[in-house]
């Protein structure tokens, strides 16, 4: 089940949920869910992603993982990689689109736009 926009900003307010963008570094520069973080998924092994999210957060936080919103589907691959290595993990599949057309709040670059 993918999470609602509306989840993920109550979510946020709890210390243990990270939410990861993972689309390449460039694009979470230039537009992003206020409070994300980068963790690009393209180009990078689903088990690489896995150690890399354990090696930064540990294990015991909810992840939420998104990204440019549809077609994307890297959020869906992302949320499942985590939750198969036995994390707690879902994906939001309106992404930074849906995010920012919502008037929720966004940072980098092109905040200004939106």
């Amino acid at each position: 089940m993918a999470i609602t926009k509306e989840e993920i900003l109550e979510k946020m307010k709890e210390k243990d949920t990270v939410v990861l963008d993972v689309l390449p570094k460039t694009d979470y520069d230039l537009l992003r869910i206020k409070g994300s973080d980068s963790m690009p998924l393209a180009g990078t092994r689903s088990e690489k992603f896995v150690q890399e999210v354990e090696e930064k957060y540990g294990r015991d936080k909810f992840f939420i993982t998104y990204c440019s919103g549809f077609p994307c589907r890297h959020f869906m691959e992302a949320a499942s990689a985590l939750a198969q290595a036995g994390l707690k993990a879902e994906g939001y599949a309106g992404g930074i689109k849906e995010w920012a057309e919502s008037g929720f709040p966004v940072d980098g670059l092109q905040a200004k736009a939106w």
